[in-house]
C-alpha cells in the first residue's frame, strides 16, 4: 500500500452502514474496494458468464468469433422462452444488467467514501443506459425480445447492419448525426487536453506553473483557454450529450419511425 492510500481506505459512508450501523462488506481486496454492490456484481458476473458458456456449449460451437447465444424468436413475444430458444439470452441479459448496475452503485459508494463528486458513476451509468435501451427498453416498446441483439461478436455486428437497412438509410436518423458529432468533438477535446499536458509538462517544474503554461498554450493558439477544471467539465458534458443522442438514435428507430427516408420526404 502506498503511503497516501491509507487515508483513502477509511471505513464508513456505506448504505448498509447507514441502515444497520454495520457493514460486513466494507473492506478492500488489494487496491479494489468490495462493498455490498461489489459482491452483488461479482455473483451476477459469475452466473451470467456461466450461463453464457453453458449455452455456447449446448449450441455446439466453441469458436468464440462465430458462437452465438440468440435472442428469442418473435413467437415468444415478451414471454419466457425455453433455454436454447432464447431463454439463455434472457438470463444473461438479466445478470449482465444486474452486474452493470451494481458496479455503478459500488462506484457511488467509493465516491461517498472519498468525499468526491459522482461524475464517474454518472458517466458509467450513461454507458449502462445504452445496454438497457438496446436489450430491454426498445424490445419492450416493440413488443418482442427478438428486437434485442444476439449475444455474440458476429451476431451483434450483423444486428447493427440489419437495423440500418431495416429502417431505410440509418444515416438520415438525426440523432445518429448528433451522436457522431458528439463522438468526434469529445475525441478532439480529449486529444487537445492530453496534448497540452504532454506539451507543457516538465517534472522539475512547479505544478502551479505548469497549469499556467497550459492556459497560455491555448491562449497563444486559439485565443482562449477554459482552464484546468473547465476542460474536464467540457469533456463530461460532451460525453453526456453523445450518449444521450446515441440512446435516442436507436430508441426512436422502429418505435416512432420505421422509414427515415419517408420521415424527411413524406410525400
Amino acid at each position: 500500500m502506498l503511503e497516501f492510500e491509507a487515508a483513502y481506505r477509511k471505513p464508513g459512508n456505506t448504505l448498509l452502514g447507514q441502515l444497520f450501523g454495520v457493514d460486513p462488506f466494507d473492506f478492500w481486496v488489494g487496491r479494489f474496494y468490495v462493498g455490498l454492490f461489489g459482491v452483488i456484481a461479482a455473483i451476477a458476473i459469475v452466473l451470467g458468464v456461466g450461463i453464457l458458456f453453458i449455452a455456447v456449449g449446448q449450441y455446439g460451437d466453441w469458436d468464440l468469433v462465430r458462437a452465438v447465444v440468440p435472442a428469442p424468436s418473435r413467437e415468444y413475444g415478451l414471454g419466457y422462452a425455453p433455454f436454447l430458444q432464447g431463454g439463455a439470452w434472457q438470463l444473461v441479459v438479466i445478470f449482465a444488467t444486474v452486474s452493470f448496475v451494481a458496479w455503478a452503485l459500488r462506484e457511488v459508494e467509493i465516491c461517498k467514501k472519498l468525499e468526491m463528486g459522482y461524475h464517474i458513476p454518472a458517466m458509467y451509468s450513461l454507458a449502462i443506459s445504452a445496454w438497457v435501451v438496446l436489450q430491454i427498453i426498445r424490445p419492450v416498446l416493440m413488443g418482442c425480445w427478438c428486437e434485442g441483439f444476439d449475444l455474440s461478436y458476429s451476431g451483434h455486428l450483423t444486428w447493427v447492419s440489419n437495423v440500418g437497412f431495416r429502417y431505410m438509410n440509418f444515416y438520415l436518423n438525426p440523432f445518429h448525426a448528433y451522436a457522431i458529432v458528439g463522438f468526434f468533438l469529445t475525441a478532439m477535446v480529449l486529444a487537445m487536453h492530453g496534448s497540452a499536458i504532454l506539451g507543457t509538462y516538465h517534472t522539475d517544474k512547479d505544478p502551479n506553473v505548469e497549469m499556467l503554461r497550459e492556459d497560455n498554450f491555448w491562449r497563444d493558439y486559439i485565443g482562449y483557454s477554459i482552464g484546468e477544471y473547465g476542460i474536464h467539465r467540457l469533456g463530461f458534458y460532451l460525453a453526456f450529450y453523445t450518449l444521450i443522442m446515441s440512446d435516442l438514435c436507436i430508441l426512436t428507430s422502429g418505435t416512432l419511425v420505421t422509414d427515415w427516408v419517408k420521415f424527411w420526404h413524406p410525400l
